[in-house]
């Protein structure tokens, strides 16, 4: 249950350079997580074989 929460209120951060993402696109990395990746790092995480969700 404390995970759930802190998840509400822990800051979005991009994945791969780690600002904060604009125009934030969802993937799934490796460990099968739920990630946010910015605009500019799309291209980057679908070389880096990211799924989309």
């Amino acid at each position: 249950m404390f995970n759930a929460i802190r998840q509400w209120f822990k800051p979005s951060r991009c994945a791969v350079c780690g600002r904060k993402p604009v125009q934030p696109q969802r993937y799934m990395n490796d460990r099968g997580e739920p990630v946010l990746v910015c605009r500019k790092c799309t291209e980057y995480a679908e070389r880096r074989a990211f799924v989309r969700r």
